[in-house]
């Protein structure tokens, strides 16, 4: 299927589509398609008259379509009308079982260049127009330029109507075709198009290798919901990492936002967060990045539990805490406790023990003297939001004994007999 518009490149790209099946049978028939914005008001009607009149006399059949509802309430109009155009295409091209050719040239991929980096596009971006999009659109003129499409199209008496609106210096694309291409090739002295559209062409393969490493480096993520904070910052450029990692968990950042997260990655600040669009956040905790989607589930409360010795109760959502008796006679295996573990001297705790959350004003005895629990669970890099699920074991006067993984208070003599064995276990 050829997108045929009417207008001077279509009209030769059909005629080129034709004559290049004229002598392979068997290769399909050749169907164009046209839809009329209704945007020129006589001048539209007049063009789809015009494609279907140039089809028939080619020998193609065209399809001609119109906006289900009228363009024009959306802000961009021209971003519209192409989103509409493509999805007629798209729809004509099911009913068919067939591509959709368009005639793009090299000099619409340079304008399309010049129009992206006014834009602040990136690498990616400034890749433009590839020969063959995902949905099964292809482009086979990108590497012919606009007058020779034209010189081969007159030679052959190829006819055309003309776009008044290519003309109009108020659209963007105009400005690039008519003054800004043209003078930036007169001041250089070289043809800018061709600079531009080859520029295009290697920027798409880069970036096609950049996202191969990139995508190894996220599949090897023990947590993919998970971005280190080394990958979010990493050299001059992170932004392809931020912005992959996002759309793999279903996000599309703006560059504005993917800025922001690199921002986020590479302050000092141990506790940040930057909002996405749809209630999606990215949430710094400490060494890493969170993405979170919809509402964030908040810690349930729990409440203090008495924990039996020996025995084992549940704190809260996340811990098991168990307790044992040690016979005190140092048989017990040598070494330092693990993070999860402690050794408690019973003789200077009051029974019965229990497993609480922190609570503010709690303090534990170091051996360098007290510290407040808060600033050791800052100290610990435990993300704000988590810090109420750290399970703490006290005794009945209400005394720290211990925060697993955090901290266990001092101990004061020679162990005793009845010492205790704590442990926290991930629930």
């Amino acid at each position: 299927m050829v997108a045929l518009s009417g207008g001077r490149d279509s009209t030769a790209l059909l005629s080129l589509v034709v004559a290049s099946r004229a002598g392979s049978p068997g290769t399909g028939r050749v169907v164009a398609a046209h839809l009329n914005h209704r945007l020129r008001a006589a001048a539209s009607d007049r063009d789809a008259l015009f494609a279907s009149a140039f089809a028939r006399a080619t020998g193609v059949p065209c399809v001609v379509g119109e906006p289900g509802t009228p363009l024009g309430d959306g802000g961009n109009l021209e971003a519209e009308a192409r989103a509409c155009r493509y999805g007629f295409l798209a729809e004509v091209s099911r009913a068919l079982v067939g591509p959709v050719c368009v005639a793009h040239t090299r000099d619409d991929q340079a304008e399309t260049v010049v129009m992206r980096l006014a834009r602040g596009a990136g690498a990616r971006a400034l890749g433009a127009m590839s020969a063959r999009r995902a949905d099964g659109v292809v482009r086979p003129l990108l590497e012919v330029s606009r007058d020779e499409l034209r010189r081969q199209a007159l030679a052959r008496g190829v006819v055309a109507v003309d776009d008044a609106t290519n003309d109009d210096r108020t659209r963007f694309r105009s400005r690039v075709r008519h003054d800004v291409l043209p003078a930036l090739s007169r001041a250089l002295g070289v043809d800018a198009t061709a600079r531009l559209a080859r520029l295009a062409e290697e920027l798409r393969v880069e970036s096609a290798l950049a996202e191969i490493g990139v995508a190894a480096m996220l599949d090897a993520l023990p947590d993919p919901g998970l971005l280190p904070i080394g990958l979010a910052s990493l050299g001059e450029s992170p932004g392809r990492i931020v912005h992959s990692w996002l759309v793999r968990r279903g996000v599309r950042p703006t560059r504005a936002q993917v800025s922001a997260v690199v921002a986020c990655a590479r302050s000092g600040r141990p506790s940040s967060r930057v909002d996405l669009a749809g209630g999606a956040r990215v949430e710094r905790r400490y060494g890493d990045l969170l993405l979170v989607t919809g509402a964030a589930v908040e810690p349930l409360p729990w409440a203090a539990i008495d924990l039996p010795v020996p025995g084992r109760v549940r704190a809260g959502e996340r811990w098991w805490i168990e307790s044992e008796r040690l016979d005190g006679q140092g048989d017990r295996p040598a070494g330092v406790p693990g993070p999860l573990e402690t050794v408690v001297d019973a003789s200077q705790a009051r029974f019965p023990l229990r497993v609480r959350p922190p609570r503010p004003g709690d303090r534990v005895r170091l051996s360098r003297g007290g510290r407040k629990i808060s600033d050791l669970l800052v100290d610990a890099k435990v993300p704000r939001r988590e810090r109420s699920e750290v399970p703490l074991v006290v005794d009945a006067d209400d005394l720290v004994l211990w925060v697993p993984g955090v901290a266990a208070a001092v101990r004061g003599g020679r162990r005793s007999r009845g010492d205790l064995r704590l442990a926290a276990h991930p629930a």
